[in-house]
């Protein structure tokens, strides 16, 4: 390779007389890292060029953003990344100080040196010429709002709408509405969700909960979704959309206080991902909600929405919708059952609610949402949406058909078996939530769950602990530890072998795996242990060398975790399984 010297760094200096130019060349060791670093014009020192040999360098041209890139760079890395997909000679990387592209030639003289670095600024300073003089252009346009939605006399409508069909709806603030004011993290949330998406996502839909509008005098106001639509247009205005919406007068000081400092958090925020302007299309049509419309109703009614929703401070959810399903089946004679159906609930989602700390997940919703949905769906060899609404936990609790003439009986409160509308459905969730409270308190749950955490490793550790839950049902705590080093050794092999963890795949690959029909068809422990050693058996890691370092750092884990429960393992041979 080509080694930097005095006289290197200043034919550098001669051929590139318009960059600025840093290097390090010690005099007294070859041994020292040495690299010469060219910069950018108009940029920070954060971003240039670089050259460099040392014990972990291989002598090739790179360009590099340091520093606060992930804040500063963001949009300009996905831009020079969507520019440059077809170049095979470039590797795209993170690494220890920031993130790097690689050219994969390796440099052997002065010459070469001058031809790659050539090539990567002409490439590179063409594309981020372009960045800088598109980026600041707005397309100013304004969404007139003349739309309506269907209507039918004293009903209430459901509607699935995406958000270019709700901003060209007459909305309004009634003003028994609560102040706006959505704090620094909850604004923060919604863009990092809604810029993930449409980076990543070219026709799929962005669920973003139900919002609930009252149909009177020609406009609809806002009962429940006042801080998301109030975001959103904020959102659009920066980036050059105006909506009807903030034409609406706030009476409180304080809701003009926050949409005032919300408005400089999204500023702020767009500067950092300026890519985002060129997708507005995309975003009104990506996004979707669904609409709860009460129309032509009376105020009071509309009034007893409100306060059952926005008391609460948010949007109605599939445990809410549940709630009023069922309840429906109790009949009308057994007033006490429904009173206390509806107490017990409401208490349930309260807790929930008020406990969530936006790390720790309701216990509902890990008993009901992560594990059974998932359980059931294996059960029966189905898909798993693992959409964050549509609706899908509705569906999937709502009463089972049933024949008319023959009533149901022998229920088991068995995971797998149909839900009962009315009471027995109270019953079934009560059931499986004091199971999962019994569960989350075990030595094997609670070392696995605060191991694995964090990205797509929760995406595993969710995986994982729906297959030793439905262990957990059937067998207790018997010989629970074995039971969870087996079935993590076969569930993370998708880790082990596929580059990119992708949420869907993980689901999928669990459900092939048939563990939980092993579980249900085994009438002993020992049955499902026999079965899914065979099945670790026949796996195997890829050599350590071709893992990734997160496909070590999983290893790792496993093997820390086996290691923990060693002393409550009966099966000697799985003792050395995550190893």
């Amino acid at each position: 390779m080509l080694y930097i010297t005095d006289w290197s760094i200043n034919m550098l200096k001669k051929e590139y007389p318009n960059y600025a130019i840093n290097s390090n060349c010690p005099h007294k060791s070859w041994q020292k890292s040495r690299y010469v670093q060219l910069f950018i014009d108009g940029y920070d020192h954060d971003l240039h060029y670089e050259y460099r040999i040392d014990g972990g360098w291989n002598g090739r041209v790179e360009l590099h953003f340091e520093g606060n890139w992930d804040t500063k760079y963001s949009a300009l890395i996905d831009y020079l990344i969507d520019n440059t997909q077809n170049c095979d000679e470039l590797k795209w990387s993170e690494w220890t100080y920031g993130y790097r592209c690689q050219h994969s030639w390796k440099i052997n003289t002065i010459e070469e040196l001058y031809q790659i670095m050539s090539y990567m600024m002409e490439l590179f300073g063409k594309l981020i010429k372009e960045f800088s003089s598109e980026s600041p252009t707005l397309k100013k346009q304004t969404i007139e709002c003349d739309a309506t939605l269907p209507m039918q006399i004293d009903t209430v409508d459901v509607f699935e709408k995406s958000y270019k069909e709700i901003v060209r709806l007459p909305l309004a603030i009634p003003n028994y509405q609560r102040i706006y004011c959505w704090e620094e993290n909850n604004v923060k949330c919604l863009l990092d969700d809604i810029f993930e998406h449409i980076a990543t996502n070219k026709t799929t839909p962005y669920r973003l909960g139900t919002i609930i509008l009252h149909s009177h005098n020609g406009k609809y106001d806002i009962i429940d979704g006042q801080q998301r639509l109030v975001t959103l247009a904020l959102l659009l205005s920066e980036i050059g959309v105006k909506t009807g919406l903030l034409n609406e007068t706030f009476s409180s000081q304080r809701s003009i206080e926050y949409v005032a400092y919300n408005k400089h958090l999204i500023h702020e925020y767009i500067q950092r991902h300026l890519s985002i302007r060129n997708h507005v299309e995309k975003l009104l049509d990506m996004l979707e909600f669904s609409v709860l419309v009460l129309q032509n109703t009376s105020i009071d009614l509309a009034y007893t929405f409100f306060s059952n929703q926005n008391s609460r401070g948010v949007a109605l959810t599939d445990y809410d919708l549940l709630k009023a399903h069922h309840l429906r089946y109790i009949p009308s004679a057994f007033e006490q059952q429904s009173k206390h159906a509806a107490e017990v609930w409401n208490k349930m989602i309260e807790n929930g609610r008020s406990e969530n700390d936006q790390t720790t997940t309701p216990d509902y919703v890990r008993t009901l949402d992560i594990y059974i949905y998932r359980l059931r769906k294996w059960m029966r060899k189905k898909e798993c949406d693992d959409s964050t609404s549509n609706y899908r936990i509705k569906r999937e609790y709502e009463a089972a058909p049933i024949v008319e003439e023959i009533p149901p009986f022998g229920e088991r409160f068995y995971f797998n078996e149909p839900i009962q509308g009315g009471t027995h459905f109270f019953s079934y969730v009560e059931q499986h939530r004091n199971k999962y409270r019994l569960f989350s308190k075990t030595k094997e749950y609670t070392i696995f769950h605060n191991t694995i955490q964090g990205g797509s490793n929760q995406w595993y550790r969710d995986i994982i602990e729906s297959v030793l839950f439905c262990y957990f049902l059937k067998f207790g705590e018997y010989y629970l530890s074995d039971a969870l080093v087996v079935i993590m050794r076969i569930l993370l092999q998708h880790r082990y072998t596929k580059p990119r963890a992708i949420k869907s795949s993980i689901v999928q690959y669990a459900g092939d795996s048939e563990l939980v029909l092993i579980i249900d068809q085994a009438t002993s422990p020992t049955f499902f242990l026999a079965e899914a050693r065979n099945i670790a058996k026949d796996l195997s890691y890829p050599a350590r060398q071709s893992m990734s370092p997160i496909m070590r750092s999983m290893r790792m884990k496993a093997s820390n975790i086996t290691k923990e429960l060693e002393q409550n393992m009966v099966v000697e041979s799985f003792k050395n399984l995550n190893r």
